[in-house]
């Protein structure tokens, strides 16, 4: 490799300047809006690196000060608009000008932070009136170090995410993980019975796999994870709110949000099923808020529930066909898809309706595939979006739910051997809000992760 004989700074028009189009670095409108803010306080500090007229590094930079020139704004050391400092390093061969594009993004992201000096530095910015949002953290990163927390309360404190959230609160959730079982084991040591009330004629007919379609399983029968549950709760519903719950369907998510002192709602079509729901409040301790099992059509519960106004929608829907529960024309398990849609897009919209403003939606769905023909998924986890969507909500939060293999080990060779069709472990958390992201979130107050719903398994 050639060496450069020396460095020197020369100003050349941001025109001139090809950007590199297989650049892997992406700069979102936020962080452009931030590299402007910093050119604006600080002025051009960092020269462009370029090879010839190609650009190497630095296309955040360019693009905003290029927004700032549009808007008739001057640039400290751009003394002439539209020219920028730069460094030629041609004595590069192509391919070391590739890596370095890499290298140059990559490295600053290996460097870590000490905290302690980093917050006394924060620390005294603020003190001086320095706008903070020019140093590039956001307003939770600046609170979480600055305005730390005792234990309990909330905040850092030296605990664990665990600790302090039940699991750590990132996009994959592991209902494998050792702890997660151990908490599901407890739920169901209360006595929480999901399975009862599936013995209708065209449950009982349905396949294993149809039966196995839900996010748990528990022997032959689809029982949502009590956990998830919990984890829901807790993170996107005020202490003592009210939980509507659109597909009710078998009693976790009642017992498991009365156990946490909030008041259910529930809507389910089949009698038979609220009335094993009910069968089961003695596992509720005397304080419990008893959940509320009505028997209707989901897609009117603007007129059953009318008085109903919720600070958490939460619901598991049938995933179409995959999982027939009755033979009920209303039941939205037997319809074909565009017909099953159509009525699912109603109920998500009725149930937004009912939210409060500034509070959170919570749906876990999975894809589910054709069953004649191609056999191609659906694409059932975008219709759900594009419905809270079209009803007003935001999407807020995806994450993956990693769900027991169960018998999949023995059913995956053949059926990939055959198909090519993976096997399917996961479900898909989806979190909307309505309204306003900060005030749901105040709504929701401190993550309360306190434990005393199992005193017997604590003795």
């Amino acid at each position: 490799m050639k060496k450069a004989d020396q460095l020197a700074i020369r100003y050349r028009a941001a025109s001139d300047l090809v950007r590199y189009e297989r650049n892997a670095r992406t700069h979102s409108a936020a962080q452009i809006e931030q590299i402007k803010a910093s050119l604006q306080q600080f002025g051009w500090t960092n020269p462009a690196l370029t090879a010839g007229n190609e650009l190497l590094a630095g296309h955040g930079r360019l693009e905003a000060a290029t927004q700032l020139w549009a808007a008739g704004e001057t640039i400290a050391n751009c003394p002439v608009a539209g020219e920028v400092p730069t460094v030629d390093l041609s004595h590069l061969s192509a391919d070391e000008r590739r890596a370095y594009i890499l290298a140059d993004n990559k490295l600053a992201e290996n460097a870590g932070w000490d905290v302690d000096l980093l917050t006394g530095e924060l620390l005294d910015l603020r003190d001086a009136g320095f706008d903070l949002s020019l140093t590039g953290f956001d307003a939770g990163e600046l609170a979480e170090l600055l305005d730390p927390q005792p234990p309990g309360a909330g905040g850092g404190g030296g605990q664990s995410l665990a600790e302090r959230f039940m699991v750590p609160p990132f996009s994959t959730l592991n209902a494998r993980d050792a702890a997660w079982q151990d908490r599901k084991k407890a739920w169901l040591a209360l006595g929480i019975q999901s399975e009862l009330g599936r013995d209708a004629p065209a449950y009982a007919s349905a396949s294993e796999h149809q039966k196995a379609g839900g996010p748990a399983t528990q022997h032959r029968t689809s029982v949502f994870d009590p956990v998830l549950c919990e984890l829901a709760y807790r993170w996107f519903c005020p202490a003592g709110g009210l939980v509507l719950d659109p597909f009710a369907g078998g009693s976790v998510r009642g017992i498991v949000a009365a156990r946490l002192g909030r008041q259910y709602v529930g809507m389910e079509l089949r009698p038979e099923q609220v009335e094993a729901n009910r069968g089961q409040l003695g596992v509720l301790q005397p304080a419990d808020p008893a959940p509320a099992w009505h028997v209707g059509d989901s897609r009117q519960l603007g007129r059953r529930l009318a008085d109903v106004e919720a600070d958490f929608v939460f619901s598991c829907p049938p995933y179409a066909d995959l999982e027939r529960y009755s033979d009920e024309p209303a039941d939205l398990s037997t319809m074909d898809y565009p017909a099953f849609l159509t009525a699912y897009r109603e109920v998500i919209s009725g149930a937004v309706g009912q939210l409060r403003p500034d509070r959170f939606a919570c749906f876990v769905v999975g894809d589910v595939r054709e069953k004649r023909g191609t056999g191609v998924y659906r694409n059932f986890v975008a219709d759900t979006i594009e419905a809270f969507l079209d009803a007003g909500a935001q999407l807020y939060n995806e994450a993956i739910l990693l769900t027991a293999y169960g018998s999949l080990p023995i059913r995956a060779g053949k059926q990939f051997a055959a198909s090519r069709k993976l096997g399917k472990t996961h479900q898909n958390v989806l979190v909307f809000v309505k309204g306003d992201w900060k005030r749901a979130v105040a709504a929701c107050g401190d993550v309360d992760v306190s434990d005393d719903l199992f005193p017997e398994a604590e003795d």
